[in-house]
């Protein structure tokens, strides 16, 4: 299950740019390291460009895997992860988008709450990232289904997102991607 937060948009920028540049740096290291390490073992005169790309390869991988395993609960990482974490339920959303919206249409209420927690999390991504266009282009759409929900007497603070649901709704393969 994910849950909005609420997040000022400047701390969430200014923590998502540092946790990028630690885990830059880190790449940096980790990366010229392997990519120098593999050289050195593998020295193959005929093509050492190729040894030196597999190595920064592996440390890629190596930092993708330090990442998940030391770094994703810090502190430092808590914006950074949530917004992948609301991307995430976003796009399993936005997988579904076209059974979701003949849901909608046809008035399953199941379905208007998982298209309002969707509207919830682009307009709090797109406010995030300073992204305006995209809450223009999103307002219509917002709002009519927002009346749409008023109407029925249906609670508009969908804050949260269960794929289950999602799943039941649409059904398994459409979710799923």
């Amino acid at each position: 299950m994910f849950q909005i937060q609420d997040i000022d948009p400047k701390v969430y920028r200014t923590n998502t740019r540092n946790a990028t540049i630690r885990i830059m740096a880190l790449f940096i290291l980790v990366g010229f390291s392997t990519s120098y390490g593999f050289y050195s073992l593998f020295d193959n005169p005929h093509n050492p460009l190729t040894i030196q790309i597999i190595g920064a390869l592996m440390g890629l991988v190596l930092v993708f895997w330090i990442t998940a395993k030391f770094f994703k609960d810090k502190p430092w990482m808590k914006e950074a992860m949530y917004g992948w974490k609301l991307k995430r339920s976003l796009m399993h959303i936005t997988n579904a988008m076209r059974q979701l919206q003949e849901k909608v249409a046809a008035g399953d209420q199941d379905a208007m709450k998982i298209m309002r927690f969707y509207h919830l999390g682009v307009t709090q991504m797109y406010t995030l990232e300073q992204n305006t266009s995209g809450l223009i282009d999103l307002k219509a759409e917002k709002e009519q289904l927002e009346a749409q929900m008023r109407e029925l007497g249906l609670d508009v603070e969908q804050t949260t997102f269960e794929l289950a649901k999602l799943k039941a709704v649409v059904g398994d393969a459409s979710a799923a991607k």
